[in-house]
């Protein structure tokens, strides 16, 4: 028998390293649904004033280097904030949620990327915020060298996780990996270096289907 969903809406969690296109597909993912006809919430990790606060801060070069259990506890509390202010009230009232990055962000760059025990990181995320992770995850998977050109081709600002060495990106997408052959029915894996139609297209059928079994098990 199918079990019952846990709330009347759908979250979806977007991840993978910077330049990989989570932004932009999220944005084309929103429209498409917006466009057929469901309420769509999009949001980013510092879309509360705490979040903003936190992650200007945890992004920014610092003089002291900022340990890596200062940034799994600070990322985990805007995280928090971010689900009692804006992803539950969304959930409740059958919205279709979209986040880019959410706990597997933790895990990847805490974890992997900076060496702090993913078991540990697991049992603070399902404290914290009551094991609550996303119906469906999209791992958007490109090789780092792609990725670093996207960023720099852009122009902005880099961060210092962005500036960190290849080694440390190279640990991020193998953890991310690791979360993604653990748990296939959630995390989806992208071919990001496809055309951003082409990715549009085959996030938006797989998420088709999932909101088609959401309903059928209602």
């Amino acid at each position: 028998m199918a079990s019952t969903p846990r709330w009347a809406g759908f979250f979806i969690s977007l991840e993978g390293i910077d330049g990989a296109g989570k932004s932009t597909q999220g944005a084309a993912l929103a429209g498409e649904l917006s466009r057929a006809g469901h309420d769509v919430v999009a949001l980013r990790p510092n879309d509360t004033q705490l979040g903003d606060l936190l992650r200007g801060y945890l992004l920014q070069q610092h003089q002291v280097p900022v340990e890596p259990w200062t940034e799994a506890l600070l990322f985990t509390a805007g995280r928090v904030q971010l689900l009692r202010e804006r992803v539950l009230p969304a959930l409740k009232t059958g919205a279709v949620v979209i986040a880019d990055r959410y706990a597997d962000s933790t895990i990847a760059y805490q974890g992997g990327g900076r060496g702090l025990p993913v078991a540990m990181l697991r049992q603070l995320h399902d404290e914290a915020c009551k094991g609550l992770w996303p119906d469906l995850t999209f791992l958007f998977e490109l090789p780092r060298r792609v990725a670093e050109s996207r960023q720099r081709s852009q122009q902005l600002p880099l961060d210092r996780f962005e500036t960190a060495a290849d080694g440390f990106h190279l640990d991020v997408q193998a953890a991310f990996e690791a979360l993604a052959v653990a748990e296939p029915e959630r995390i989806v894996r992208v071919d990001a270096s496809r055309s951003p139609s082409a990715v549009s297209e085959a996030i938006y059928e797989t998420v088709k289907i999932r909101l088609a079994s959401r309903r059928g098990a209602a």
